[in-house]
């Protein structure tokens, strides 16, 4: 069973395969499912504790490599296809993360983790306004521990319960499956429309019948 071979996996192997997925995917879907996996897998508290470093470790990875990122691309990146795709929303809103300062604000760093799309968008954030690498690793290893410790308690109840429960494997995996494609669907319809999708408001002449002069008649 799928359960029974995750279990018997090596707790290194796992934290290896965790590591280089958070790395790539931060906190997005991937990466969540990932942790919730690995957390699926272990049975011990040494197991939990190899896991848990490793995931942090990609943490910080995934922390540095956008950090580099926005440093060198940042804006373009936020201007270019995959960028307005994401939505500007959530570019500012990482931004104000990243960029934050006062009481508070380095804690509200660490939650980014917590926020799908915006977290994994903070450290390009924080890269492209020139944040202190030092400031943004800090608390992305503070985040990243929590997050990954949060995520792994989790996966290791949902294992242990399915262990328990056999019978219910399937019906469980089909309601994750529902879950998941709904918040896909809603994140699909929640991006704000492209730009240049023309909206009825323009000035042109919505006909094709020609321009319009200030007294109203028809040119050309």
């Amino acid at each position: 069973m799928l359960l029974d071979m995750l279990q018997s996996s090596s707790p290194y192997l796992v934290g290896s395969i965790l590591l280089a997925v958070l790395a790539f995917a931060g906190s997005l879907i991937p990466g969540v499912a990932a942790i919730l996996v690995a957390g699926a897998s272990l049975a011990d508290p040494w197991g939990v504790a190899v896991v848990a470093l490793a995931g942090c470790a990609g943490c910080v990875l995934y922390a540095t490599g956008g950090w580099l990122v926005g440093r060198r691309y940042g804006s373009r990146l936020r201007r270019g296809k995959a960028g307005r795709r994401i939505g500007e929303r959530r570019w500012s809103r990482a931004e104000r993360l990243a960029t934050a300062t006062g009481a508070g604000s380095g804690t509200a760093l660490a939650a980014a983790f917590f926020l799908p799309v915006v977290g994994s968008l903070t450290p390009i954030a924080a890269g492209a306004r020139s944040v202190p690498y030092t400031r943004l690793v800090r608390w992305a290893m503070a985040g990243g521990a929590a997050w990954v410790t949060v995520y792994l308690s989790l996966g290791a109840l949902a294992g242990d319960a399915l262990r328990q429960n056999r019978h219910l494997l399937v019906p469980i995996l089909v309601c994750v499956a529902v879950v998941v494609a709904g918040l896909l669907v809603i994140n699909h319809r929640a991006r704000p429309p492209r730009e240049g999708t023309d909206t009825g408001t323009g000035t042109g002449d919505a006909t094709g019948t020609g321009d319009v002069d200030a007294t109203g008649k028809i040119l050309g």
